[in-house]
């Protein structure tokens, strides 16, 4: 079965004069409103047709159709009519695509001709049957109307045509072997939905009629492959904007033919899982090298061993993104997670070079050998004149003697990194809310809490567990806390999260390569 799916405007029935056109006006005129319509060419050019509101042309043939059926013309369908006959095709069925606002243009607001009430092309079903079963004697015909309700918005609101179009093409209970879509005449809008839901029902079955009214010569098919890359093209680009690589990947795998672009979608999808490891690895690659050399460099010298913060900068980067998707348990989670792997970083990279960490059974351990290192990490430890500990450096001193050893959780990782770097006090205060005594105060506790909670998380409790109001004061505590911890190993301070983030200079170069798919 081929069916032909027919948009329709006052584009399509035309006047090959306007001679008559007066006395028409006469016997049709109370049915107008009185209102002074006149047929007007397009262009000033001698053999142009002459155009009407498609609903005045429809009233005017219902009213004398034996006096203007002579003087029709069909511009558009004439091109598309002798294609599908040039190629032999035959057609099934002829679906029309029609106009009727009647619902939300009440007879009050008819009284002027600029009113899109007169555009509607509901009375041209008559000539446009005549038209079709002329040239198409075997074809069955469906009229299908679009008739928002007086609730809705007109048929030149984007949004609200293309559910409308989207519903009744969705409900079409046809199987057809090709759909040959004309969809140029009528509003933008209904043009735009048509294309959209056609594609979206029959897919690459569909073929689109081309053409244009002043050279009908030119009328051409264009395979719906065409269509689809484009829209599909449009809507990662959308997508990018969120960002959401999956959903990017999914949408454009079958026109991905640079493996490239490959590369830098796949590593940012294995970024968006916090796979950062798996991220960077997409980087050492030759071709990458040679395509995109500083971005390459970068995250191959920021990725070394010494730089054993990069990951949490990733990680606070992934957590302003979900912010910024309004998905605030997840904003929640990766912030947290950050100082988590920050602190982490920064106790294998402090005491791990000396052999002072070992692991049992998956966790990680802080040996006894530390309490000997010739940097005295506990020499500050302070004791009773009893010997017993009086501060909690001390006391994890005891604990390493007793256990020969000690695990290295967040609290115990946080005693050791304020002991080491004491200067937070005045440098970097707030850091003081990862082992505040107040458990009202210290975000661990809370992060304890939260997370034993079902219920969601709002933007506003998350800014509120951070100690902070604002989207930007949250950037700017989560960048001040990882600045001040890293600081002994960066070169320069970063500047936002998004300057810290790897990724961000990644999705930059993700966004030219598809721009230029």
């Amino acid at each position: 079965m081929n069916i032909w799916l027919v948009t329709t405007g006052s584009s399509d029935v035309q006047l090959t004069t306007n001679e008559h056109w007066n006395d028409w006006w006469q016997d049709i005129k109370k049915s107008l409103h009185r209102l002074p319509f006149e047929p007007a060419r397009s262009i000033d050019d001698e053999g142009e047709p002459y155009r009407l509101p498609a609903r005045v042309l429809g009233i005017a043939y219902d009213r004398l159709p034996d006096e203007v059926r002579p003087y029709l013309d069909f511009p558009l369908l004439k091109g598309f009519t002798q294609k599908l006959k040039d190629q032999g095709t035959a057609i099934d069925l002829i679906i029309i695509l029609m106009s009727n606002q009647e619902n939300i243009f009440p007879e009050a607001e008819r009284e002027t001709n600029r009113c899109p009430y007169w555009q509607d092309t509901c009375q041209l079903c008559p000539i446009l049957e005549g038209y079709f079963q002329k040239h198409f004697p075997e074809a069955k015909l469906t009229p299908l109307m679009l008739e928002p309700d007086s609730l809705e918005p007109g048929l030149d609101d984007w949004d609200a045509v293309l559910g409308l179009v989207r519903r009744k093409i969705g409900s079409l209970d046809i199987e057809p072997e090709t759909v040959y879509v004309s969809h140029q005449a009528g509003t933008p809008a209904i043009s735009s939905a048509v294309q959209f839901a056609s594609l979206a029902k029959f897919g690459d079955r569909v073929q689109f009629l081309v053409s244009s009214e002043y050279v009908p010569k030119i009328t051409r098919m264009i395979a719906s492959s065409k269509y689809l890359s484009a829209i599909r093209l449009q809507e990662a680009k959308a997508l990018l904007d969120r960002p959401d690589y999956p959903g990017i990947q999914i949408l454009l795998k079958s026109y991905l033919k640079d493996d490239d672009t490959r590369v830098l979608l796949s590593s940012a999808i294995q970024w968006n899982s916090a796979e950062f490891e798996k991220f960077s690895d997409q980087f050492r690659n030759d071709n990458l090298l040679e395509k995109y050399p500083e971005l390459v460099k970068d995250i191959q010298e920021r990725t070394k061993e010494e730089n054993w913060w990069w990951i949490a900068y990733e990680e606070a980067y992934l957590a302003l993104t979900r912010q910024n998707q309004d998905n605030i348990v997840e904003a929640f989670f990766h912030s947290f997670r950050a100082f988590e792997g920050i602190f982490s970083a920064w106790v294998n990279y402090e005491f791990g070079g000396n052999n002072h960490i070992e692991i049992k059974k998956g966790m990680s351990y802080l040996k006894c050998s530390v309490l000997s290192d010739p940097k005295g990490y506990f020499s500050k430890a302070k004791f009773k004149q009893n010997g017993d500990p009086n501060d909690d450096l001390a006391k994890l001193k005891c604990k390493i003697e007793k256990d020969n050893g000690v695990e290295l959780d967040l609290a115990t990782i946080c005693k050791l990194f304020r002991s080491c770097r004491s200067e937070y006090k005045q440098e970097c205060g707030e850091l003081k809310i990862f082992w505040d005594s107040d458990k009202e105060n210290n975000v661990c506790e809370k992060r304890n809490f939260i997370m034993h909670q079902i219920q969601g998380i709002s933007k506003e409790k998350l800014w509120e567990f951070w100690g902070v109001s604002t989207s930007e004061e949250w950037q700017g505590r989560l960048l001040k806390f990882l600045n001040f911890i890293a600081k002994t190993d960066l070169s320069k301070e970063f500047k936002s999260l998004e300057d810290a983030s790897l990724m961000a200079q990644v999705h930059q170069k993700l966004k030219s390569a598809i721009a230029h798919l």
